[in-house]
């Protein structure tokens, strides 16, 4: 088992100007191959070690669609801004 990455990326709020830089810890899992991406932090935050992560645990998988490969959640199969993020993240904390 591969141990767990720290991933970092931009997430843009909604409706709005804001950006925040954010990193977390995202960890493989062979069963279903999925990341479970948690511990969300504001990247170089003074003080950010041992504060509760700022989102809930996350669980992606990358999947086929129409002959492209995208990020989904791994319980509805549904993509959205977050799980496209993250699955960038991933591909290159893992490329590096």
């Amino acid at each position: 088992m591969k141990p767990p990455i720290e991933i970092k990326f931009d997430f843009p709020v909604a409706h709005s100007d804001l950006n925040f830089f954010l990193t977390a810890t995202a960890e493989l899992h062979h069963s279903e191959p999925y990341y479970l991406v948690y511990d969300f932090q504001l990247e170089n935050s003074p003080g950010n070690q041992g504060q509760p992560s700022i989102l809930p645990p996350q669980e992606i998988k990358q999947i086929k669609r129409d002959g492209k490969l995208v990020w989904v959640h791994k319980d509805s199969e549904r993509e959205s801004l977050l799980s496209l993020i993250m699955g960038k993240a991933i591909g290159e904390a893992l490329n590096k």
